[in-house]
């Protein structure tokens, strides 16, 4: 049992998680390591481009309504967490994804060959 997740509750939504974008990558025909290494670099370069634009137009509101500033930067400090952390997950369950699924199917072929 751990104490940050007495019940498992968080193990059984990230694996949930996981399965789906696993299953996701299948459906994509992402079946190689270079594939998935691309699947990694377009999500990073969506999620900066989803936080900079974000950026961008909670500073515009800061200039329009500057009385809302402790508002506003704490949105932007919660999107920039957000998005952080779901690059970082991003990257986890590829980087999952390649060792199971990809690096474990080649294991196994290698095996069943005879030789």
């Amino acid at each position: 049992m751990k104490l940050n997740d007495p019940f498992g509750r968080l193990e059984k939504r990230h694996q949930a998680s996981y399965e789906m974008m696993r299953d996701a990558m299948q459906r994509g025909g992402i079946v190689t390591e270079q594939a998935a290494q691309d699947v990694i670099v377009q999500s990073k370069n969506r999620s900066l481009k989803f936080l900079s634009v974000v950026l961008v137009i909670l500073f515009l509101l800061l200039i329009l309504v500057p009385q809302y500033m402790p508002l506003l930067a704490c949105l932007a400090i919660i999107m920039i967490i957000w998005a952080v952390r779901s690059m970082i997950s991003g990257k986890r369950y590829v980087d999952r994804y390649i060792k199971e699924e990809i690096q474990g199917r080649a294991e196994k072929q290698d095996h069943s060959l005879p030789g």
